[in-house]
């Protein structure tokens, strides 16, 4: 903001050729009419400038934008003046007679931190995004969600619980994805499907010779994870005895293989998980206390998706769109009625059921995805389970308002997200809430 039109017009040239976007204005009122309706990343003015100065302007910016950088560009040295500046907390001062290209560095220099939060900002953002895609953005998935986003670049161990089916084994791998271990190896272990005479010997490698059948020597995993991640899958199914072992090489990042004398020193990150309660099994006695809370210094819980209202639909389109690119084919809509029965279905198997669902809907579907489609490819269990859920469905008519009245209310009542969510157009969506008096 400069009211001297030639400096105002030089300066604008000089800047237009270094930054994408520069607003000039002629006054405190003119800029702080531009700055509420373009929101600038800077801004810079004179102090004395008719109709609104600089200092005034400033005020009612930091009002309203008390991170928006202000630098003054002032001939006067009168140390009322810059005490007021101090107080508002401008970001730099620039003397004139002006220079434009010192002009061009004080606005670099004050951006840096700017731009630099603005990208982290944007990097979460990104991240977020990436989370709510691949799991759903309801709010029961939201503090999982930034949970997950705060603990990733840590060192914590981290225990996750939910249902089989949830995605524990996916989150890990997203938890490990955004890590500063990401260059080195993610190596799963589902502890369960391994035979217990051989669990310890899979975690810790066994020299030749060790037992019978130890032809050769092997590494362990933890050895194998070294630098990375190693995600215990079903970790409550360990021995008492490796259970105490898993204890020593996490807190003492050592261990002996099996059959050896010599420590092998590791590095590794340790997600666990379990489809039980941990801290009932502790109770219980069948899960050590302190390899508990070594293990659990993060604890994320993932809710069973019948409890994730909004994400069932927005997960099904999801599945169906990555389907339906395999198979080089639209993505089907999905009509309100099987919308209904969707939701209505209790998912025993959670996500694993529902894409598996989807996969043979987006077979057999043709441009929508009926009621009569969705039963059909729904397996034995699945219909069994349905059946229970869907015996009062009600007409036709009474299914398609349903549909509504539950994509408003998983939208808290936003109108056009629940006209995406059922996959209609917003005029058509309008009609419909007339047509059902909603």
């Amino acid at each position: 903001m400069e009211d001297d039109t030639d400096l105002r017009e030089r300066i604008h040239i000089v800047l237009a050729m270094h930054f994408e976007r520069v607003l000039p204005a002629a006054n405190g009122r003119e800029g702080l009419e531009l700055f509420i309706r373009e929101a600038p990343d800077i801004v810079v003015c004179d102090i004395r400038m008719p109709i609104m100065d600089g200092l005034e302007m400033t005020k009612r910016i930091r009002e309203r934008s008390p991170e928006t950088p202000v630098i003054i560009c002032t001939a006067f040295t009168d140390t009322t003046y810059l005490l007021k500046t101090i107080e508002l907390g401008v970001s730099a001062y620039v003397r004139k007679p002006l220079d434009c290209w010192q002009l061009v560095e004080t606005i670099n220099r004050t951006t840096v931190p700017i731009l630099q939060k603005k990208e982290l900002e944007e990097a979460k953002q990104h991240e977020k995004a990436s989370f709510e895609l691949l799991f759903g953005e309801s709010l029961a998935m939201q503090g999982v969600i930034n949970q997950a986003q705060r603990i990733a670049g840590t060192d914590f161990s981290i225990v996750i619980q939910g249902e089989t089916g949830v995605g524990k084994s996916y989150l890990a791998s997203l938890i490990h994805g955004l890590s500063q271990r990401k260059q080195q190896p993610l190596v799963t272990v589902n502890v369960s499907s391994l035979p217990e005479t051989l669990v310890e010997s899979q975690l810790f490698g066994h020299l030749k010779g060790a037992f019978s059948g130890a032809v050769s020597a092997k590494r362990g995993l933890f050895e194998e994870a070294h630098g990375g991640t190693l995600f215990l899958d079903d970790v409550d199914c360990a021995s008492p005895a490796v259970q105490a072992k898993i204890l020593h090489a996490v807190e003492q990042k050592q261990f002996f293989p099996v059959g050896g004398t010599k420590l092998v020193k590791v590095d590794t990150r340790i997600i666990a998980a379990s489809n039980r309660d941990l801290l009932f099994e502790v109770q219980q006695g069948s899960f050590r206390e302190d390899l508990y809370y070594r293990l659990g210094e993060i604890m994320i819980t993932l809710p069973p998706l019948r409890e994730r209202g909004v994400d069932i639909i927005s997960l099904s389109h999801k599945f169906l769109a990555e389907i339906s690119l395999e198979l080089n084919r639209t993505p089907p809509r999905i009509a309100p009625e099987a919308i209904v029965l969707l939701n209505r279905h209790p998912w025993p198997g959670n996500v694993r059921e529902l894409k598996s669902v989807m996969k043979r809907a987006a077979l057999f579907a043709g441009e929508t995805l009926t009621r009569e489609v969705l039963e059909s490819v729904m397996t034995v269990t699945d219909q069994a389970t349905t059946e229970k859920s869907t015996v009062h469905l009600g007409t036709l008519e009474e299914m398609k308002r349903d549909a509504v009245k539950q994509a408003l209310a998983a939208t808290g009542g936003k109108k056009m997200e629940a006209a995406r969510l059922l996959d209609v157009d917003y005029s058509s969506f309008k009609r419909m809430l007339d047509k059902y008096n909603l």
